[in-house]
């Protein structure tokens, strides 16, 4: 497995070039400049999912026809229709179809970067799913339930704020805008960083630990360093997709087996 962490730390070296050199590749164009370091998390995260996943951008719409912001990636998962033009772009995407969403800010050591990326959170987190992916309902509890509901958000960066000062400026913009848990953020990737995850029900905390890491909700720094990718794919799978599964993917299995990592909780959420 050591095989596979030195392949994804050369997969965050490869992301970080491409991010460095997006400006030169893009004539100085910032949609062009977004579109090549898009591209580069578009590319990692096609390569580690199956390939009947679906990475595409877009806006998410849900059974009532609303529709979130045009968010940077969305993992789609391979029972999402396939409704592309002719140009293979998705005509409509559909929140039941929807697994995860990403969006690119390089930047977040930039007040007003860390706020856009949050409202794009927000748009995608009012758009629902019809139906949860927890195959046996009626044995969960109604707020896991409701849960499972919401589109997983994530924000992926190369360059933040230190973290305290990050969380900081993330849970002022929530108390400022009175934003409710479930359409919070559900983790900052920071690449050669780690995670700052928001873990809103105890239920979900997955680190084995004793109380405060373990059994707990609230605000976590996951520090993996290099290994920062795994960190986010490992959140990803545990995230609940737009369908139900029968068993855990390979991925995932493998992941948990070597994502080991050093948490810290932060604050109550």
């Amino acid at each position: 497995m050591n095989t596979l962490i030195e392949i994804l730390k050369k997969e965050g070296r490869t992301i970080s070039e491409e991010f460095k050199a997006a400006s030169s590749q893009g004539n100085g164009t910032s949609q062009e400049i977004a579109d090549f370091r898009e591209n580069a998390v578009h590319d990692f995260i096609e390569r580690y999912f199956p390939a009947n996943h679906v990475i595409s951008k877009g806006k998410i719409t849900d059974l009532d026809g609303n529709q979130s912001n045009s968010i940077d990636c969305l993992i789609l998962n391979p029972a999402h229709p396939n409704l592309i033009d002719s140009k293979g772009k998705f005509r409509i995407i559909f929140s039941d179809g929807c697994d995860a969403a990403i969006e690119v800010k390089p930047d977040l050591s930039r007040t007003d970067e860390i706020q856009r990326g949050l409202k794009q959170g927000v748009s995608v987190k009012k758009i629902h799913r019809s139906k949860s992916s927890i195959l046996l309902p009626k044995r969960e509890q109604e707020h896991i339930l409701e849960h499972s509901l919401y589109i997983p958000f994530y924000i992926f960066c190369v360059k933040a704020f230190e973290i305290n000062k990050l969380l900081q400026t993330v849970t002022d913009y929530y108390s400022s805008n009175s934003v409710p848990l479930e359409e919070q953020v559900d983790g900052i990737v920071i690449l050669d960083v780690g995670v700052l995850r928001n873990i809103k029900h105890k239920e979900l905390n997955i680190y084995g630990a004793p109380p405060p890491v373990g059994k707990n909700s609230g605000w976590y720094f996951e520090a993996w360093g290099d290994s920062t990718l795994l960190g986010m794919l490992i959140n990803i799978e545990y995230s609940y997709s737009s369908i139900p599964g029968v068993t855990d993917s390979i991925m995932k299995r493998v992941l948990t087996k070597i994502g080991n990592t050093n948490v810290t909780r932060l604050s109550g959420n």
